[in-house]
């Protein structure tokens, strides 16, 4: 390369620096703070891996671009190739992996792609009445990503490959779901944004711990899931345990029928930070692809424990 060529590529590098900062300055000003942060659990040279609070994207979207994990990362580390090889739900909390080396970032993907990555989220819901403690099962679906109305939608059928093979539309989603027992959960939240007056259904009743009442505080005794995706589809987890009869408690899309959700956290002019889905994904597992390790990590969340509580503004 050339004296010129690599004093235009050297500007042209630090142009595309100064209108991404002009972009992202326009963001920060025009947006509204989202108050919630995500925490670092793992900082490698090629890699982090972080747990990305509810309520904060993981990327932009068009709409929130300056307030997501992926930006802020970018903005308080200095480093504006700071990318996420995975998605979570905006509502869903937990651990994130994101790619820091543009080089190397391809490599991370395709953990997701090829199902390289063991990922192991838990979830809270009413507590069941036809499950055994440590009773796992194997679920697969068939999903309309694309349905009338919010969410993705089950497609009820005998035989979900065979739909799939003969309709592209729709997606397998394939769960492992193992029901842990009960435990008792703070989720006043839930209770206090609950259409109806309680986050219960008239034939599966929420207890707070040591009464039957269900309305005597905001520690309930609940169940407690974990759950194992072996296919990344959008809302996979959430619909499958709506299908299994069990909304996930907090939510806003799923479950209507039983009252177990509350209002979306996008209702009205300005977003209400509650309830808290509770869904997290708590352990990543994988073998480096960069430097052969096997790396495991897991959230420090307490899924049973009280919502987050918004930050100030800094």
């Amino acid at each position: 390369m050339g004296r010129a060529a690599g004093n235009r590529d050297a500007w042209w590098g630090l142009e595309k620096n100064r209108q991404a900062a002009q972009v992202d300055a326009a963001a920060h000003e025009r947006e509204e703070y989202i108050p919630f942060e995500p925490v670092i659990v793992a900082d490698t040279d090629e890699f982090l891996v972080v747990d990305k609070p509810p309520f904060l994207p993981a990327t932009p979207n068009g709409r929130i671009v300056a307030n997501t994990v992926q930006e802020r990362l970018r903005r308080s580390l200095g480093e504006s190739e700071i990318v996420a090889v995975h998605r979570l739900d905006l509502l869903t909390s937990g651990l994130l992996l994101l790619s820091r080396n543009p080089a190397t970032r391809a490599r991370y993907q395709q953990l997701f792609q090829n199902q390289e990555i063991t990922k192991e989220y838990e979830c809270l819901t009413v507590m069941p009445d036809d499950w055994d403690v440590g009773e796992t099962r194997d679920v697969t679906l068939l999903l309309d990503p694309n349905p009338v109305g919010r969410g993705v939608k089950v497609v009820e059928t005998n035989d979900p490959a065979r739909a799939a093979a003969k309709n592209p539309k729709f997606k397998l989603a394939h769960t492992t779901v193992t029901f842990l027992g009960p435990v008792a959960a703070d989720i006043g939240d839930v209770l206090a944004s609950s259409r109806g007056g309680g986050a219960t259904s008239a034939s599966i009743p929420l207890h707070a711990v040591g009464c039957g009442c269900g309305h005597c505080g905001s520690r309930m005794q609940v169940g407690h899931w974990r759950l194992q995706p072996h296919t990344g589809r959008t809302h996979q987890l959430r619909a499958t345990m709506d299908w299994l009869g069990y909304p996930i408690l907090g939510e806003d899309t799923y479950g209507r029928e039983v009252g177990t959700q509350g209002p979306s956290a996008s209702a009205g002019n300005a977003p209400k930070y509650t309830p808290q889905l509770r869904l997290t994904a708590t352990a990543l597992a994988f073998i480096d692809p960069v430097t052969g390790e096997r790396h495991a990590y897991r959230s420090a969340r307490n899924i049973s424990a009280p919502a987050d509580a918004p930050t100030a503004f800094s």
